[in-house]
This record gives structure tokens, C-alpha cells and sequence, in this order.
């Protein structure tokens, strides 16, 4: 089975299976698994991740963060998870002051 039928079936069982033979912080499809386990709202995955050791601060392929992206689908309980757990906030307020400022704010 792989990542993306685990992450949607919400198999954390068959999860911390799979990664017995991966990095944490190995990339899938272009993003990291933290990455997807956040963009799918998997606080489980999300979770798990962590605890294992997945780099909180990791770039995807467009310079978002994790938190960048729990912000941006407005996913609260997913966002202070990754602060408490040492997420950078800097990237969102840079990607908000950005995005501001393309839409002239």
C-alpha cells in the first residue's frame, strides 16, 4: 500500500508500518509527507510525523512550510500543533505580508 492510501483510508496502523522502512522526511510526489498529511487535514498523520521526528520548518517545492498550509486552509487545530512543536511562524507572516501586497492591501 502506499502513502497516499494510507493517508486517505486513515490507516495509522499500516502508517507507522510504512514508515518503519522510510525517512520522515522523505519527499512524495514532489511534497513531504508532513506536507500531504497537512494539506489532507490528517492531525493523526500530522501527529505521528512529528513525534517521529519530521522537520516542522520543511520547504515544499514553492518555499511553504507546514504551518504555511494549515494556515491557509485555516486548519486551527493542525497550526497550533506544529507551533507548539516548534514551527517558525515567520514564513506566514513574509507569505501574508506578500500576499498582501499583490493585492494591495
Amino acid at each position: 500500500m502506499n502513502f497516499t492510501n494510507l493517508l486517505h483510508r486513515n490507516d495509522i496502523d499500516g502508517f507507522k508500518e510504512y514508515l518503519n522502512t522510510r525517512d520522515v522526511n522523505e519527499v512524495f510526489q514532489g511534497q513531504s509527507f508532513l506536507y500531504w498529511a497537512v494539506h489532507y487535514r490528517n492531525i493523526e498523520f500530522t501527529k505521528h510525523l512529528v513525534l517521529k521526528g519530521a522537520d516542522v520548518n520543511q520547504l515544499d517545492r514553492l518555499g511553504r512550510t507546514p504551518l504555511i498550509i494549515a494556515c491557509y486552509f485555516g486548519f486551527v487545530e493542525i497550526a497550533s500543533f506544529l507551533l507548539e512543536n516548534g514551527a517558525d511562524m515567520s514564513g506566514c507572516l513574509e507569505r501574508a505580508k506578500k500576499v498582501g501586497m499583490n493585492m494591495n492591501i
